[in-house]
């Protein structure tokens, strides 16, 4: 199961792409009308136009070892 949350995930990370992509190009265009028509929440879409990074690309604040300790620890 945990797979196909995934692929759908990706789907939709791709659509956002493209409604932005939209956007950049024609500004004048609606957000409600971009979220529609690339099937994709507005309320996400507004806060990837304003700049605001997903919660899977930002490093989580809850580990115990930053990435070179992990390494060192890994070798």
């Amino acid at each position: 199961m945990p797979r196909q949350q995934r692929s759908i995930r990706t789907s939709c990370e791709g659509r956002l792409s493209l409604a932005i992509a939209s956007y950049r190009n024609n500004p004048k265009q609606s957000v409600r009308a971009l979220a529609a028509a690339y099937d994709v929440p507005k309320s996400t879409l507004q806060t990837r136009l304003q700049g605001v990074q997903p919660r899977s690309e930002i490093p989580s604040t809850r580990r115990k070892l930053l990435p070179i300790e992990e390494q060192s620890l890994v070798q």
